[in-house]
């Protein structure tokens, strides 16, 4: 594994066949995508019995719901029948019972059949053996996320996450839970996911490439010094640095919402975690918070959905105005594609061979890259 991104003292990213290649496309939706818990959506979105929403969760269409017992529950998008999807993926709403539109077939909100047009239970079949196919769904601050892989195989969600937030203390202070979506944006970007995940991991990029963040975002804070010493007088990382002055993250420092999150209105404050190699993370500062996800699509196509929170009662057009909420992540969002697929097209010449990367600019690429030849089992 490590003969791949490390030589000569360096380390590189992947070779190029893994940026290329459909098999090793194949291998990571067959594998890699059904052992890692992936996000799927946030509590909000079910705060209601019957409140629902589908989407695409890794490589399968999904239902996420809350039953009549309260519980959030994540159902393959796939009727029993003959295979039609229950729900045009990306729609929301409520509902008492999810009914296939080909043959009518339905479904309680656990999943259990209910009805097969002139076929009564026990009568050419028991309704028993035929409910959705369910994965395991679990919660961790007010994100829902899914396993898609066997039950058994799965670790814990908290014991997964946990320790990838920069301070725990800080994120329980926001209260995610008490968040909702205001806004989401969905990019598809002519990209294999890999290099999404790079450049999602490193800032070495920022100063040249988006200088909307240029007000706010402080590039060196997302840096590794060289020097130990050096390391132990800069203190404690924030999730995101921002410049000297600036209260939250937007174009010009000043708040986005009227309404802050549970921490209060604290100038400078960051927290969040980022679950990688299929990357996926929120950051959350005083007054709102968003998320990234990536989900593969095909070997040169990636869909970005970027999620932004605010307080559950804050008010549109009151307490926040949605242009200016999201401004500064999704001119980075576009940007970033636009730099993903001009890496990707890049990396489809032959003549592509991975150069060295800094030590400590993009540390976490390497980091980032490990976890998925781990997770691969190196077997691309």
């Amino acid at each position: 594994m490590a003969s791949v991104i490390e030589q000569r003292g360096y380390f590189t990213s992947l070779p190029r066949n893994y940026y290329v290649s459909p098999e090793v496309f194949e291998t990571e939706l067959e594998r890699g995508l059904r052992r890692q818990w992936l996000y799927a959506g946030h509590i909000s979105q079910v705060r209601d019995t019957g409140g629902y929403f589908s989407r695409l969760v890794g490589p399968e269409s999904m239902i996420v719901t809350r039953d009549d017992e309260d519980e959030i529950r994540a159902f393959f998008n796939v009727c029993r029948h003959r295979g039609a999807q229950l729900c045009p993926s990306g729609t929301a709403g409520r509902a008492k019972q999810f009914v296939c539109p080909y043959h009518r077939w339905s479904y309680g909100l656990d999943g259990r059949l209910l009805g097969a047009p002139g076929s009564p239970d026990g009568l050419d079949f028991d309704y028993r053996d035929w409910p959705l196919h369910e994965a395991l769904c679990d919660t961790f601050h007010g994100g829902i996320w899914v396993w898609l892989g066997d039950p058994a195989e799965a670790p814990s969600l908290r014991e997964t996450l946990e320790p990838m937030v920069n301070d725990l203390a800080m994120l329980e202070r926001v209260r995610p839970e008490r968040t909702k979506i205001a806004h989401q944006e969905t990019y598809d970007i002519k990209a294999n996911w890999k290099l999404l995940l790079e450049n999602n991991c490193e800032c070495y990029h920022c100063a040249g490439a988006h200088p909307s963040l240029a007000a706010t975002c402080d590039y060196a804070g997302f840096f590794t010094p060289r020097d130990e010493e050096v390391a132990k007088l800069s203190g404690p990382q924030r999730h995101f640095p921002l410049r000297e002055g600036m209260k939250t993250f937007s174009m010009d420092g000043e708040w986005v919402s009227r309404k802050p999150l549970g921490c209060g209105f604290v100038p400078d404050y960051s927290c969040g975690y980022i679950n990688v190699p299929f990357f996926s993370g929120p950051v959350y500062f005083a007054d709102h918070g968003v998320h990234l996800d990536l989900t593969p699509i095909d070997k040169d196509t990636t869909r970005l959905v970027c999620q932004w929170f605010v307080h559950e009662d804050a008010v549109e057009s009151e307490d926040y105005d949605v242009e200016k909420l999201i401004g500064v992540f999704h001119v980075t969002n576009i940007e970033d594609g636009e730099l993903a697929a001009l890496n990707q097209r890049g990396v489809n010449s032959h003549r592509f061979v991975p150069g060295p990367n800094s030590p400590t600019r993009e540390p976490f690429i390497k980091a980032a890259l490990e976890k998925y030849l781990a997770l691969m089992d190196d077997a691309a």
